[in-house]
């Protein structure tokens, strides 16, 4: 077998191991192989035998422990988007609990009827709801995501009969009180462990 075949063979071996330790390595791997061709003989059974023992002996090793990276890199992405996404809902839900008392001061200018106190009331509710989720959200355990859940949901549900109710919301106000409680529920029902079994 000539060296040059010798080495596309080992070049091929080297995929075993993670992309960033080939590019790290890889190199002064080639150049090892290339010095164990000149002193052994890689036309040998037993030459290749070592040198498929140590790859199946270290790759398989390197390749888990860079799964566990990028799993922990993930986790580590995914807790300050929640974190960021808790924040705006805390913004959010202030802000809507703030329109909710502005419609409110406006109407109470009027006759307030009977419906429309019901849907302002919702929609007050349904803000403090939205402010609560993003509290909760803040909390990076599963019962901190069940509740934040329960909020959202709860909410969703309160804007929605609110605006049923009585048609006081803005396009702002419903794209706000409906979209940002379908968004979040998206979010907070997303499987919280990506997979970490990506390609190389």
């Amino acid at each position: 077998m000539s060296p040059a075949l010798a080495e596309r063979i080992y070049r091929f071996l080297l995929r075993a191991y993670p992309p960033a330790f080939r590019s790290e390595y890889g190199r002064e791997m080639v150049l090892l192989f290339r010095d164990q061709c000149r002193e052994g003989d890689a036309r040998t059974l037993g030459f290749w035998a070592a040198v498929i023992s140590d790859v199946v002996r270290s790759a398989p090793a390197l390749r888990v422990e860079a799964w566990g990276s990028r799993a922990t890199e993930n986790n580590r992405t995914m807790g300050v988007l929640m974190k960021l996404t808790a924040m705006v809902t805390v913004l959010l839900g202030v802000l809507s609990v703030l329109n909710t008392g502005v419609e409110l001061g406006a109407a109470a200018t009027q006759t307030i009827l009977g419906a429309h106190a019901v849907s302002l009331a919702l929609g007050v509710f349904a803000g403090v709801l939205l402010l609560a989720a993003g509290v909760a959200m803040l909390s990076p355990t599963p019962r901190g995501r069940q509740a934040a859940r329960l909020a959202v949901l709860a909410s969703l549900v309160m804007i929605v009969a609110a605006r049923l109710l009585f048609p006081w919301m803005s396009i702002l106000s419903q794209l706000v009180g409906i979209g940002l409680p379908v968004v979040l529920l998206i979010v907070l029902y997303w499987p919280h462990k990506t997979s970490t079994l990506g390609a190389a």
